[in-house]
């Protein structure tokens, strides 16, 4: 629903081109001009600038869905974390999702899930001790490869250690934990999402930290 309002929005028109770092720098300055003139804001070239250096690690339809919302939403002029506290939301629930959804399959060791099969059988005609393996109900699903920023995420959380981090994330509901009542299972939620996310922010910090332009710009 967010992406269909946000390209339904001009700032889905400023930052639908693709096409390079100097542009995205000028689609950032338009969409900083653009929300101040919606919010009926003096000019501000110099900040149009700055805003443009710091946000330019974020893809377009990122920034057209934020922008979009603080003009919807802001009743003053938005700091640069209100823009990209809602990226920071949708990238820590989609990774959150992503994480629990495979570690509830592949468990903290993350190895591969074997194929599974149904109970053998005899054929019909077959010798007492003539069994024929059962269909295959679910095929093999190899662990994939976890993504570096979740990698660091896990360690964090793990003091150290991916496998500790997983161990610890296992204990979230959405991965399969085990809670006798629905109290206990909404604290062990809420605590382990709480110690993720502290978790994966320092993770997207390092990250934006060491980002460098790369040859394409979404």
């Amino acid at each position: 629903m967010a992406k269909q309002t946000a390209e339904k929005s001009p700032f889905w028109t400023v930052f639908n081109a693709k096409d390079g770092k100097e542009a995205k720098i000028k689609q950032i300055q338009t969409a900083v001009e653009l929300l101040r003139e919606m919010l009926d804001k003096p000019e501000n070239p110099r900040q149009a600038s700055l805003w443009a250096q710091a946000l330019i690690p974020f893809s377009g339809d990122q920034l057209a869905e934020a922008f979009n919302a603080c003009a919807l939403t802001s009743k003053g002029w938005p700091t640069l974390g209100d823009i990209t506290e809602p990226i920071f939301a949708a990238e820590f629930a989609a990774d959150l999702a992503w994480l629990l959804q495979r570690l509830k399959l592949h468990k903290p060791e993350w190895r591969d899930r074997p194929a599974i099969f149904g109970p053998d059988y005899r054929k019909p005609g077959a010798g007492i001790d003539e069994w024929t393996k059962g269909p295959e109900t679910h095929a093999a699903v190899p662990a994939p490869p976890i993504p570096p920023r979740l990698v660091r995420a896990l360690q964090v959380l793990g003091a150290g250690t991916e496998l500790d981090g997983l161990t610890e994330l296992a204990r979230h509901p959405g991965a399969g934990g085990v809670i006798a009542d629905s109290v206990e299972s909404g604290k062990a939620r809420f605590q382990v999402e709480r110690d993720f996310r502290a978790a994966w922010m320092m993770a997207r910090r390092e990250e934006l930290a060491a980002w460098r332009p790369t040859q394409r710009f979404s």
